[in-house]
Order: C-alpha cells, then structure tokens, then sequence
C-alpha cells in the first residue's frame, strides 16, 4: 500500500495573477516544497479558499501553522482576475 506524500504548503493561485505568479517563482527558487492549485480550474478549491480566508484575494498559501493573503504585501481581487464566486 503507497502512501501519498505530504506537502507542507498549498498555494492556491489562478492565471493571469501576477501576484501568484510571483509567489510560485519565488517559492520554486528557494526550493520549498508546494502544491500549486488553481482556483479557477474547480469549484472545490474557490470554495476552499473561501473557507480559509473568506476573502476575494489572491495568492492565499496555507501550511500547517497559518493562512497567508496575498505575496510581499500585494494581492489581486477575484474582481480584477475575473473570477465569480456565485
């Protein structure tokens, strides 16, 4: 039986966010290990991030300890990149 490997942080991020984008380079030029979620590919993971943050604001990154909005201070509304919550 295999077992899934454990990711230590989530960055939720959708295309066309320069914000995401900037987070994702900068945690793949540090080396930290991540699993990168677009919320605009499912239902779930918008829903998911409104639950962590009840925000409208992206990059949102979680790990174990905390919820983080945004990247060095900057974010992108859903406004801004389009995205409808319902």
């Amino acid at each position: 039986m295999g077992t899934s490997e454990i990711v230590p942080v989530v960055v939720y991020t959708a295309p066309g966010c320069p914000h995401s984008r900037a987070a994702v380079e900068d945690l793949r030029r540090r080396g930290v290990r991540f699993r990168e979620i677009d919320v605009t590919a499912s239902a779930e993971a918008l829903e998911r991030v409104l639950e962590l943050t009840w925000e409208r604001r992206l990059p949102v990154i979680a790990d174990h300890e905390r919820i983080t909005i945004g990247w060095r201070g900057e974010s992108s509304t859903f406004e801004a990149l389009g995205i409808e919550t319902g």
